[in-house]
């Protein structure tokens, strides 16, 4: 039952959109502009009955403050579908205007009106002092006590406007073998534009509010009499029969209020749903929407069981980023130590280098002076050599030994054999001391190149370590906003668990307060809801006009109550 009724809101919401402009289109006389054509709009889309003539209706109740109506003005709009040149029309208004044309009309008996159409459309006025189908009355209270809209204009306080509707048009209809009310199916929908300056904290029961800044519109939906025609109780389905609008006020004023009744809507939603076919299923569609809805809460369930296992999860992850922050910091501090030692090192490297490179410049000056030296004493002990009288080969640096061992083999412990082991131990002792300088230049220039490395090492060293430095800041950095963000992000998996918690009560309610109450109002009695949906498909199919309509017309009604405004004074 909920999605007719949706569907009709939707479709009398649209209604009211098409004809905004014919409501405010009614004049300071209370007569609708005659450009305006106000069905005509609505009625393009109504259904031409193969070929018959439409009559589309629009009555108009101008209403005092309180809903009480002052004045009737009834708007016709005649399709002449089958292009006659007269039509027959049936109508009971009286100051009968053609307001679109200049064809005329001749009145006969039982409300008859002949029009010498000659082929066009006819929109024609006039007013009509008859009981509406529906009334409205208007109530206000202020601060909790009754209060007329007189009284109320330029007070403030806590302020409720109500609106209740009252169905009068019903048949009586069989029933299974029992005579039946069966209303017309009204679909009434009220609109109220209230000023922000006046007005706010704004609420209404059955109905929708839009607010631009400037301006609250309130809209409202009510179906009088419905179910009482399905025979149904307030508690296994609600349909509402009034609406009430509720906000604080300051200086209280209120501009014109518009309520729309149709029951062509209805009609519409009937023919959609094929007579209600579908609903001869709805015992196996209920026990499925129960198995959806069974299903739908244990996945709730399952649900709010994972969110409150992701929260214990994000908690220990701020936990784990605080310890990770920890590292981070501490790496932080160790890399920049390196930085610093690097940097000490690259110096050091700089400065051995630039010695050492300063003592392999001195190596050939080194190793050529004592190469000399050596010569020098080798010529020297040639002289003695030869002075003592010893044939033996020219001594060299390469053989002075050699041959200074055979010559004291021959002279034994002779003056000249002891004499030449003299001479032999001065020259190994300064042969020592060359080959040593030998090594100790070329341990230099070893040295240098070495320290040439090292000092390339050293800058690569530097280098490495301010990058690591850079890095651990840039992760230090990152950590931390890690960090910053760890609170909303606890903040959001609470409060997915807390609406994974509502959303699951939320579905409980709705099962308990909605779905099973559906199925318990409609289990065993789907055959009586049908015939009585079809009786109010029918009694609605039969209302199709206020003022009147011929037998060989298609027609479709709606009424338009316009209160009139609440000054200040």
């Amino acid at each position: 039952m909920k999605k007719p009724v949706v569907k009709v809101m939707s479709l009398t919401l649209c209604a009211v959109l098409a004809l905004g402009g014919t409501v405010y289109a009614v004049n300071a006389a209370g007569a609708p502009a005659p450009s305006a054509a106000p069905a005509e709009t609505a009625a393009k889309t109504a259904p031409s009955g193969d070929g018959r003539n439409v009559k589309d209706e629009t009555v108009y109740a101008l209403a005092r403050a309180d809903g009480s109506v002052d004045k009737i003005i009834v708007s016709d709009w005649v399709k002449n579908a089958q292009g006659g040149d007269t039509i027959d029309d049936v109508t009971r208004l009286t100051g009968i205007e053609n307001v679109k044309g200049n064809e005329t009309y001749t009145l006969g008996g039982d409300n008859a009106c002949v029009w010498d159409a000659r082929g066009n459309d006819i929109y024609y006025q006039g007013e009509i002092d008859q009981e509406l189908p529906v009334s409205v009355a208007v109530s206000y209270t202020l601060d909790g006590a009754p209060i007329s809209a007189e009284e109320l204009a330029g007070r403030s306080g806590k302020v409720t406007i109500r609106f209740d509707y009252t169905n009068h048009q019903y048949e009586l209809v069989d029933i299974n073998g029992t005579q039946e009310k069966i209303y017309v199916p009204f679909a009434m929908l009220t609109g109220v534009v209230l000023d922000n300056d006046v007005f706010s904290n704004v609420s209404v029961s059955n109905g929708k509010i839009v607010n631009d800044g400037d301006r609250t519109i309130v809209a409202g939906l009510a179906l009088p009499g419905l179910r009482d025609s399905l025979g149904l109780d307030a508690d296994d389905l609600d349909l509402p029969e009034y609406v009430e609008i509720t906000a604080d006020a300051e200086g209280f004023a209120l501009e014109t209020t518009v309520t729309l009744a149709a029951n062509g809507l209805f009609n519409d939603v009937a023919d959609q749903t094929g007579d209600y076919d579908e609903l001869d299923n709805l015992d196996g569609k209920l026990d499925e929407l129960t198995d959806a809805m069974d299903q739908l809460m244990d996945g709730s369930s399952r649900l709010y069981d994972g969110l409150c296992t992701l929260l214990d999860r994000s908690q220990e992850l701020v936990s784990g980023i605080d310890k990770l922050a920890a590292g981070a910091a501490q790496l932080k501090r160790g890399a920049d130590s390196l930085s610093a030692g690097a940097s000490q090192l690259q110096a050091g490297a700089a400065s051995l280098n630039e010695g050492l490179t300063a003592l392999a410049e001195k190596n050939d000056t080194l190793n050529g002076g004592a190469a000399q030296v050596f010569q020098s004493l080798l010529a020297t002990a040639n002289a003695q050599l030869a002075a003592a009288g010893v044939q033996a080969p020219e001594l060299t640096a390469e053989n002075y030994a050699q041959v200074l061992e055979g010559v004291i083999a021959s002279a034994g412990d002779s003056p000249a054999g002891q004499q030449v082991a003299a001479l032999k131990a001065s020259l190994d002792n300064y042969n020592g001391f060359y080959q040593g300088l030998r090594q100790y230049t070329a341990g230099v220039a070893q040295a240098q190149a070495g320290a040439g490395e090292l000092n390339g090492g050293a800058a690569s060293l530097k280098d490495g370590a301010d990058s690591l430095s850079a890095g651990a800041g840039e992760l230090y950095d990152g950590i931390l906003t890690m960090k910053d963000s760890a609170p909303a992000l606890i903040d959001g998996a609470t409060q997915l668990r807390d609406g994974a918690m509502e959303l699951s009560g939320g579905l409980k309610r709705f099962n308990e307060e909605g779905v099973q109450k559906l199925v318990d109002a409609f289990d065993g009695g789907l055959g009586g809801l049908l015939d009585r949906l079809d009786a109010v498909k029918a009694v609605s199919e039969r209302y199709t006009s206020f003022s009147g309509i011929s037998d060989d017309m298609d027609g479709q009604v709606k009424f338009v109550w316009r209160t009139e405004s609440v000054e200040r004074g």
